[in-house]
């Protein structure tokens, strides 16, 4: 499926505090959690593949471990960003989904 950078970031649990799209950043809150995850997007130099940055990895008390991704190169940059979104969102999903009570202490600086 090819991505769009809008439907990279329709999740919701996703609250969009800022979206530039010219310089790839963006910056967003998750589900109850105040702390807010900087994500930023790049094209790599001698290809269409683009990379990202994200500020937080997130380790909920249902992870063994901390999850931060083990590629951070993909094929374009609205799929890219979509790992980063979904990286995130899918954990704090399952934890919920777990009964969990969400935690700012989810979110991990990388």
């Amino acid at each position: 499926m090819a991505w769009t950078i809008d439907e990279a970031l329709d999740d919701d649990l996703i609250h969009l505090d800022n979206r530039n799209d010219d310089l790839g950043v963006y910056e967003f809150r998750v589900g109850e959690l105040s702390k807010i995850v900087t994500v930023l997007l790049s094209r790599l130099p001698t290809s269409d593949r683009a990379r990202f940055y994200r500020s937080h990895n997130i380790k909920t008390p249902a992870q063994t471990y901390q999850y931060s991704q083990n590629s951070t190169i993909w094929d374009d940059l609205p799929y890219a960003l979509h790992q980063a979104v979904n990286g995130i969102t899918s954990h704090y999903r399952h934890a919920v989904e777990k009964g969990l009570v969400p935690a700012d202490s989810w979110l991990v600086e990388s």
